[in-house]
Order: structure tokens, then sequence, then C-alpha cells
């Protein structure tokens, strides 16, 4: 059992490294991924916890992950809250890690996607950049979906100048204290936070990045939570998110 996060220890370390895993109706996956990602965890670090954020699920997400955390103890920590969308979970999860002391964070999401093996070039790489972002090179999820990404790069672009590889993308090893002050400008209202989150990374440019190519799995039940019908909507409104949040960016630097 992971001491760090026990009151009871004496002197209690920090975790090394928190894994954010925001979750909302993923009965079918999460079992799946908690079961797979944490044997491939201790393999290269001694000292992580998983922060599992339930975002107000309507199924049985959060009695499985109950479940999960009797089995596995403090290795994993179990976060419910009220639904406020996938982006949002994300920067609580990253909030909460700053918390704990954690010196690295990794994001994942819940649906089986995330491949665990390539988790050991993300952490072989983590003193060669503050940001470790995966590169979608493959994925099992249709071409459509590389239609969006390429799309969303596309435009980050030339809107913004800002060249995101894979903006969207969930698999993002970080330094914990890089993003803390990056993460609080961005409005409580930003739905599609994970993208904003990327291209202040890459306006940043004291922030250095690599990444590592990674393939992308088919999801396992559930839905995406932008479908494909709604993605021109969601452009618009990014867009418009994006552009009011650098504009107050630029206010406050002024």
């Amino acid at each position: 059992m992971n001491s760090a996060l026990d009151p009871h220890a004496p002197n209690p370390t920090p975790p090394e490294l928190a894994v954010v895993i925001p979750i909302y109706n993923e009965q079918d996956a999460i079992q799946k991924v908690i079961q797979e990602w944490i044997p491939e965890l201790e393999k290269w670090c001694h000292n992580f916890v998983i922060l599992a954020i339930d975002d107000g699920s309507r199924d049985n997400s959060l009695a499985i992950l109950h479940q999960l955390q009797a089995q596995f103890g403090q290795r994993l920590l179990v976060i419910t809250r009220p639904n406020r969308g996938h982006g949002q979970t994300c920067l609580e999860g990253y909030h909460r890690a700053s918390k704990l002391g954690a010196r690295l964070v990794l994001q994942i999401d819940s649906d089986w996607q995330c491949d665990p093996r390539y988790f050991a070039a993300f952490w072989q790489a983590r003193n060669q950049a503050l940001i470790i972002s995966g590169i979608r090179t493959s994925r099992d999820d249709g071409w459509k979906r590389i239609i969006v990404t390429k799309t969303l790069r596309l435009m980050l672009l030339l809107a913004f100048q800002v060249d995101c590889p894979d903006a969207n993308v969930p698999y993002r090893l970080m330094q914990t204290e890089v993003i803390q002050s990056i993460i609080r400008q961005i409005p409580g209202d930003f739905h599609l936070a994970n993208v904003a989150l990327a291209v202040l990374l890459r306006r940043d440019k004291s922030v250095t990045h690599t990444y590592v190519p990674i393939g992308f799995r088919e999801r396992y039940g559930g839905e995406p939570s932008v479908k494909l019908p709604l993605f021109g909507k969601k452009a618009i409104e990014l867009y418009r998110d994006i552009q009011v949040m650098l504009t107050n960016q630029a206010k406050s630097i002024q």
C-alpha cells in the first residue's frame, strides 16, 4: 500500500506522480483501465496515486470505483463531484495533484483508449522537458476522428498562431508546478479546457515540450464527450472561448 497519503504515517511523503482520470458514465471501461494501469505504473514509479474523478456519472461508474478502491487502497483516490464536463474535471484533478504535492501529473482518459504500454517512454523522458505530450500516430477510433484532430490543429494555427500538434490528446505528463499558474487563466466555464491548456502552454516560451508517438485504441463502451455531429458547433464555441481567454490574459498583463 502506498503510504504517501496515509495521514497516520510518520512524515508522509508526497506522491511523485498523480494520475488524473476524469470519468463520466464509463461503467464498461473503468475497471479495465484501472486494473491495467496500476501494474504498469508500479513498474516505473513506486510513489504514485491515481485520482479517479467521477463527474456526476449516472451509471454504475462510481460504485465500481469504490470497489476498486477497496482492492487497491491508497493507490486509488476516488473523488466525486457534480457534472461540469471533461475539461473542468481535468482541471480539478490538476489542482488536487498540486495540493498533494505531486511533482508530476499524468492525465489519461477513462474509456480505455490510452494504452499503458506507452507510459515507459513518457516516464523516461520526464526530465527532458516540462511537458511531454502524446501524438496519436495511429488510431483505431476511425478516420473521422483523425480529421477532427488535424482540423483542430489547423484552426489553432491560423486563428491564434499556435501550433499544437495534438491539442486534445489526453495522454500528457506535466510538471505540476509549471501548469498551476497557467490553469488559473482558464475560465471556470471553459468547456474544452484541455485544449485551452495546450494553447496556453504552447504560447508560453519558457515552457519546454517534447512528444511521444502513441497509438490510440477504440473506446470501450460509453460515448465521446464531443460527438462528431456537434463538432462544427463546438469549434465555433472553442474559437470564441479562446479569443476571450487570450484577450483577458493580455489585459491582465498590461
